[in-house]
């Protein structure tokens, strides 16, 4: 299948008011260059061929104008709507621009592999596929893609905050033409950190990217050279961790053991697993 014949467009999520790491689009990277988060990511997405325009979608909320600031100084589409109801920014936007497809990014994972995605495009136009996400790659660099049909539709047909806050939850629930694209696991970065939610997430990138030469878009091989020569670069942020939903207390548990694992509270650890063995009977 030609991605020509289909109008593909790049949405990507952004927001300036994480309590983490505050104004984290807009930080440079290096630190020592003139090069945004957000316009690394872009430039990336700009060299997809496949991709025929890029929006950025952030919400109406005044502490975003520095965002749309950034768009108009790098000549980027940028879109305002909803803080919360980020399904309703992504929805108006397909609407209003005809697009058959939407690639979904969020502004704090700035390791784009074009080449990889390319792979995961061409994978989802050849089978028609109306949701299709990747695996196997780092933290902050697999991809999300899919049809706007869908997107329209879960955007007319939930209520749930859940499902509008993240986009996809809905269309993951409700449908089965989809797919799972799993990429090949690439050692020895493939329990790194390249998303940035902590100040440290920042430090390590801007290590990384440190030794990386003046090119804005570099594929995961380049990452994993510099990994491989430098193994102290993996401990900088590996003790941070992803916020997860939990719906059970037994997810609660499971996600909170690795944690008190890693700061040795082998009392804490043993009464948290006889309590769940108690609840549900295992």
């Amino acid at each position: 299948m030609e991605g020509g014949q289909f109008k593909i467009t790049a949405i990507i999520q952004a927001r300036l008011g994480s309590t983490r790491l505050p104004n984290k689009v807009l930080l440079p990277l290096p630190a020592t260059s003139n090069n945004s988060i957000l316009k690394i990511i872009t430039s990336a997405l700009k060299q997809v061929d496949l991709i025929d325009e890029i929006f950025v979608a952030t919400s109406k909320v005044k502490n975003n104008d520095g965002i749309e600031s950034e768009c108009d100084k790098l000549s980027l589409n940028c879109y305002r709507g909803s803080e919360e109801d980020v399904l309703s920014r992504f929805s108006e936007i397909v609407s209003a621009n005809n697009s058959d497809y939407v690639l979904r990014f969020t502004a704090d994972n700035p390791v784009i592999d074009t080449g990889l995605l390319l792979k995961f495009i061409n994978n989802h136009l050849t089978k028609g596929l109306d949701y299709s996400k990747s695996e196997g790659l780092p933290l902050g660099c697999n991809f999300e893609m899919i049809k706007s049909t869908s997107l329209i539709s879960a955007d007319k047909n939930t209520k749930v905050a859940y499902h509008r806050e993240h986009v996809t939850p809905y269309i993951i629930e409700n449908t089965t033409n989809q797919e799972i694209f799993k990429f090949k696991t690439l050692d020895p970065i493939n329990n790194i950190r390249f998303t940035i939610d902590y100040p440290s997430d920042y430090a390590f990138m801007n290590l990384i990217y440190s030794y990386l030469d003046n090119n804005i878009s570099h594929c995961l091989k380049d990452f994993s050279n510099i990994i491989e020569k430098n193994s102290w670069l993996s401990k900088i942020n590996s003790n941070n961790y992803q916020k997860i939903k939990a719906e059970t207390f037994n997810e609660e548990i499971d996600a909170i053991l690795p944690i008190i694992k890693l700061l040795e509270l082998n009392k804490l650890s043993d009464f948290l697993k006889d309590e769940k063995q108690k609840k549900y009977n295992l």
